[in-house]
């Protein structure tokens, strides 16, 4: 009882390093790596030896160096997709500076840790619910969380749109199948990163008002086109149909 108290309150600590240590800009641009540092210090303390595994940083130097290849391959492939959908907007991609890209590096790896691996895990491996059922139920709320907290909670406020919301429940579908059929972060980082150096970590000013999108704006300028909702939804019914043979596979060996 009394670890499992002490559990709780580690517990407590973890997310609240993620909530105050990703997000907020005012502490700096090196925020979120130190709250990287608390959020695996505090799983180490919630599950011992075991916390790589219950984290997703079961990572050996094979995986570790393809999620870095991946990542940059996605980074072209996301910038050559953004470059498209900004020129028809008039909109110039601009390079910040490497302070921006570290935080991205950094607080995609709390979401990928937190919302991610840890949450995924205690669904399909303690209360025992489906991968699928678990990888849909959660990108139901990755798509929505984005819409309340542009919505009432950060700063940049504004709307996110239906197409978006679309989109963004894809790439988490994807996002959180990865995570459950490789049982580490390495492959969905790569993805989720690679996207967000491109969109968040470099200016995009539209050249008629030379004055730089919004956060909202950027999503639904985005994940909100046409583009992406097909390649997402592709992706989408992909991973699903390789996550339907992975089931059938294990239910035909019990």
């Amino acid at each position: 009882m009394r670890i499992n108290f002490k559990r709780r309150i580690f517990f407590s600590f973890l997310l609240l390093s993620y909530l105050l240590l990703s997000y907020i800009p005012p502490f700096g641009w090196w925020y979120s790596s130190f709250g990287t540092i608390l959020i695996i210090l505090f799983s180490y303390f919630i599950w011992d030896k075991d916390f790589l595994k219950h984290i997703g940083l079961q990572l050996d130097l094979k995986t570790f160096t393809g999620s870095l290849i991946l990542a940059a391959f996605v980074i072209l492939c996301a910038l050559m997709i953004m470059k498209y959908i900004a020129a028809r907007d008039n909109v110039q991609i601009r390079f910040t500076n490497w302070r921006a890209y570290y935080h991205d590096i950094f607080y995609i790896f709390n979401e990928e840790i937190v919302i991610g691996a840890i949450l995924l895990f205690a669904l399909v491996d303690k209360r025992k619910i489906h991968p699928i059922i678990a990888s849909v139920g959660l990108a139901v709320f990755f798509a929505l969380i984005h819409f309340v907290f542009y919505r009432w909670i950060f700063t940049a406020r504004g709307i996110i749109g239906i197409s978006t919301l679309t989109t963004l429940f894809f790439i988490g579908f994807v996002r959180n199948s990865l995570i459950l059929q490789t049982r580490h972060i390495g492959y969905s980082w790569a993805l989720h990163f690679g996207w967000m150096a491109v969109m968040f970590g470099s200016w995009h000013v539209d050249l008629d008002t030379n004055m730089g999108l919004t956060e909202p704006v950027r999503f639904n300028a985005y994940l909100g086109s046409v583009e992406m909702l097909i390649i997402s939804g592709v992706l989408a019914v992909l991973c699903l149909i390789y996550c339907m043979k992975k089931v059938r596979k294990k239910e035909l060996k019990n």
